[in-house]
């Protein structure tokens, strides 16, 4: 997580928001060595160099941002991306789960997660609280690429 949300500070540094964070998207550096994690497939990515906002629909449901379905969004759904690939990292659930496409992204607009599941009671509540900050409905609220690395449970 460490490596990727230091990608995503140097991309949003150069006004670049990837667009498609998901698990595909990552790799490993050498094969069978796990300490060196690289983001790939920039397919989507785009320089939001003199814009407040993006609206293209981009991303793949389970991860896309709420604001990305009203077309009008910023880099910041990077970092909601990534707050849902750790949550499914650290509890081998999907936040916003659903039966189909539609329902997914209805529950993606709601915006509403729980630490319901099992494997959460393992996890520390700082860790919860660092993808509460990832996972944040409200932009204004939800980390930057660089407030996320400095967070301490990084």
């Amino acid at each position: 997580m460490q490596q990727l949300l230091s990608a995503l500070t140097y991309l949003h540094s150069q006004n670049i928001s990837h667009r498609d964070i998901k698990p595909e998207n990552f790799m490993l550096a050498r094969k069978g060595d796990p300490t060196c994690v690289k983001m790939i497939d920039f397919g989507l990515s785009k320089d939001f160099s003199g814009q407040e906002t993006m609206k293209t629909m981009s991303g793949s449901p389970y991860y896309i941002a709420p604001e990305v379905f009203l077309q009008n969004y910023n880099s910041k759904i990077d970092i909601w991306s990534l707050g849902v690939v750790l949550y499914i990292m650290l509890s081998g659930k999907v936040p916003f789960p659903g039966n189909s496409e539609l329902e997914i992204i209805g529950n993606v607009i709601k915006g509403d997660f729980h630490f319901n599941h099992e494997p959460f009671s393992r996890h520390s509540p700082q860790a919860k609280e660092f993808l509460q900050c990832l996972i944040k409905k409200e932009v204004n609220q939800r980390f930057t690429a660089q407030e996320a690395y400095n967070h301490p449970w990084i």
